[in-house]
Parts: structure tokens; C-alpha cells; sequence
């Protein structure tokens, strides 16, 4: 349980904040990059409590840029991409992806008014589908290249929802495996045996049976990006890869998770950015990358596809018809800002904690004039990450370059009941 102002330190995001002022020393990704085309060449953008626009010239190059024209203060989400940036529709004033004004059309010839005239600007790059910014100080790190995300035998999509809430509870999910048998293997198996055909709820069995299981115990280790979870489930010994290999949280706000059987569009091995929009809504974004089985090759993707699914139904309620949707389902349904003061935390909760205490250990390291964890400021090229029951390119055996780990040594283990278990 946390005080009032220990809840409040943790979820305040706005620049001058100890929490906002660590989350900018990471990449966050903001945008689909098929988002950004001929048609749709602007997007309006809020990210850490602050009104952006990003923007695509005519010549391909990304821009992230304050929102107001320095003339006049029209929106330049309503601007025209050129090859040298974007173009203010009132007056035309030119601003390149820097934020450098580099036209002013109405001055006089031979004036230089436009060299002093400068937008803030944040940096953007390119990778897997998304688009990332960083907004922190100078100079940036590097843009961290997960292994999946690099391999180009992947078929990738993107989907995201915006969620009213804070994201620290959607990150917290992340730290709790025990709710999976409840909010998806019994809760989500009741939501399926009333409005699912019975090929959904075969489907859904299928999916959710693997990971759904009873939890003996659960365990959880820090390693050089985050935290390793780890599950012991019914009927299995810690040599198994739920155990044995686990998957990471990588600090502070994103998730890697896999299938642990093939989908029809192959190997699933996803990413969950839980991206800070301000203190009480979430951009969540879920960047997935299909490895083929054998025999199974993809087309070439120009565009990777990307959708933006509702949160709510037709009903106003938060969807629940897939495990993204009922998890975002308990995110909402805390309210905007959880009060965790008010908490009664129990023993499966130790990730959770072991979580915060991490989030105040880099708050501090910032505000001492360090680099908090998983700040990149060497190009390690791919970055491979444990994923059990997964299988990487080319592999016919799960767990890839991880395959061989020995049993590890959580840093922090929770025994729970052996009768506890859903009954379905």
C-alpha cells in the first residue's frame, strides 16, 4: 500500500514532475507509421501532458513539433506537407521537421526574421511498424532494436486503443500472472459461454487453457532491462518454460508476450507499449510480429497494417471480447487514478511491489543526474529477449536463443494454495 503522496509521485507525468522527468529519458511509440500517409499527413498528439503534432513531409521525413505556428497560433495539424517540412495553411509559414522556420513568404526579400524563429521540436525514428519520439534531454539515447522487432522473415501489424486511465495500473498488470486464471481463463470463459458461437469459445479454450492453469508459484527476478516473471503451473516442474525461460517487463512501460500455439498467421511474438498520453489516459499500443511456420512464407509489406479499436462497445462499456480487451477492462475499471492507499495487498502481489520500488529507485537515479535502467547509449544491434514457449525464425524448437537456460533463482518467489485454482 502506498501513501496518498507516494500514489501521487508515481503517476504524475507532466514535465516538471519527478515521474515525468524520468519517463522522457525513454522512447515512447506514439504512431502507427502506416498512420501517417498522402491522405492523413498530420496527426494531432498528446504524450507526458503535452500537446504535439507529428507530421509526415512530402519528401517522407517525420516531424514532431509544438502544435501552434509561431505567427499566428493556428494548428499546424491542419498544415500542408512539403518536401521541406510542414507549411502553415494561414500564412504560410515553412517549418522543417526540426523545428526550424525555413519560409516566410509575406517579408520582405532578403530578410532573415525566419532564422530566429524555432518551434520546439522532439526527435522521431522509424522502426517495426511504429513511430517513436523521445523528449528528454540531450544527447538522446539510442533507440533500443529488440530482436523481434528486426527480423525480416517477420509479417508485423499494429492495433491501439486510447484507455481513460493512468498507466501505471495498465503496467501493473503486467507484474500480477495470477489474474490471467481469473480475468481471462474464468472471467473471460464466462463473457465467451455467453455471446461466443462455439467455434469462439473453442478457440478461446485453446488460447486461454495453456496459461490459465492453476499457479502453484509465481516468481520474479531484475535483469538488465527490467523484470523477469516467471509462473509454476499445475502439472509441471520448474524445468518447463513458463518456469525455466519466462518473459520480460521491460522498464517502465512495456510488456513482451507471445502465443503458445501458432495462430493461423504464425509464431505471435508482440510488444504492449502502455505510453503515458498525461496522468489519466493511456495510448496502448500492441505491435505484433508473426514468425512463419514451416513451409508458411508472408507477402512483402510496404505498409505494415495498423487499426485503432474501439475501447468501448456500442453499450458504452469497455470490449471484452479478446484477453487485450479485458485486460484494459480492469485497467479502466479502477478508475482513472487507482488510490493505492487504500490497497490490501496479498502475497501474489510481490511483482507489484517489487515494480514500484523499482519505479522510485529510477526516479531517484534521474533526479541524482544518472541514466535509470534500460537507457541505451550503445547500438547493441538486435537485443534478444526470453519468451517461453515461443519459437524464433527458422527454429523447430521453443525458446530460441534461450533454449538451454538453466532453472533460474527469482529474486523474489510467492507460494500459492495448491487447491486455490479456477474450477470450470
Amino acid at each position: 500500500m502506498l501513501t496518498k503522496e507516494q500514489n501521487e509521485r508515481i503517476t504524475q507525468t507532466g514535465p516538471d514532475t519527478p515521474m515525468g522527468q524520468m519517463l522522457r529519458r525513454y522512447w515512447h511509440p506514439i504512431a502507427p507509421s502506416g498512420e501517417l500517409n498522402e491522405d492523413n499527413p498530420t496527426k494531432e498528439v498528446r504524450l507526458l501532458s503535452e500537446d504535439l503534432v507529428l507530421f509526415r513531409s512530402a519528401a517522407g521525413k517525420i516531424g514532431l513539433i509544438e502544435p501552434s505556428c509561431a505567427h499566428r497560433k493556428a494548428n499546424l495539424s491542419y498544415g500542408i506537407p512539403e518536401p521541406e517540412g510542414i507549411r502553415c495553411p494561414y500564412h504560410g509559414w515553412l517549418y522543417d521537421v526540426n523545428g526550424q522556420c525555413v519560409d516566410q513568404p509575406s517579408e520582405p526579400e532578403g530578410s532573415r526574421f525566419k532564422d530566429k524563429v524555432k518551434l520546439k521540436a522532439y526527435r522521431v525514428e522509424e522502426l517495426a511498424g511504429l513511430i517513436f519520439a523521445y523528449m528528454g534531454p540531450e544527447p538522446a539515447p539510442i533507440l533500443p532494436k529488440w530482436d523481434a522487432l528486426t527480423w525480416e522473415s517477420a509479417w508485423r501489424d499494429v492495433y491501439y486503443c486510447v484507455l481513460p486511465c493512468n498507466w501505471v495500473q495498465c503496467q501493473e498488470n503486467s507484474l500480477d500472472p495470477v489474474h490471467f486464471e481469473w480475468l481471462h481463463r474464468y472471467w473471460g470463459t464466462w463473457i465467451m459461454s455467453r455471446t461466443g458461437s462455439p467455434e469462439q469459445r473453442e478457440t478461446w479454450n485453446r488460447q486461454t487453457l495453456p496459461r490459465g492453469r492453476h499457479q502453484l508459484k509465481v516468481g520474479f527476478e531484475r535483469f538488465k532491462y527490467g523484470i523477469i516473471k516467471r509462473r509454476l503451473m499445475e502439472g509441471e516442474t520448474e524445468e518447463d518454460e513458463w518456469w525455466r525461460i519466462g518473459h520480460p517487463i521491460l522498464f517502465p512501460n512495456t510488456l513482451r508476450v507471445g502465443e503458445a500455439h501458432p495462430t493461423e498467421a504464425g509464431y505471435l511474438h508482440a510488444f504492449q507499449f502502455r505510453v503515458p498520453i498525461d496522468d489519466t489516459h493511456t495510448l496502448h499500443i500492441v505491435q505484433r510480429n508473426f514468425v512463419p511456420r514451416v513451409g508458411q512464407t508472408y507477402p512483402a509489406q510496404d505498409v505494415i497494417p495498423w487499426e485503432e479499436r474501439p475501447t468501448f462497445d456500442e453499450h458504452g462499456k469497455p470490449r471484452n471480447d479478446w484477453v487485450v480487451a479485458q485486460d484494459q477492462t480492469a485497467w479502466i475499471a479502477q478508475g482513472a487514478i487507482s488510490d493505492r492507499s487504500t490497497e490490501a495487498l496479498g502475497v501474489t502481489d510481490v511483482g507489484i511491489i517489487m515494480f514500484r520500488r523499482m519505479i522510485e529507485e529510477q526516479i531517484q537515479i534521474v533526479q541524482d543526474g544518472g541514466d535509470p535502467i534500460n537507457v541505451h547509449r550503445v547500438d547493441e544491434g538486435p537485443i534478444p529477449l526470453p519468451q517461453e514457449h515461443s519459437y524464433w525464425p527458422g527454429e523447430s524448437e521453443t525458446g530460441g536463443p534461450f533454449k538451454d537456460q538453466p532453472v533460474g533463482k527469482p529474486d523474489i518467489v510467492a507460494i500459492l494454495s495448491p487447491e486455490a485454482g479456477v474450477q470450470l
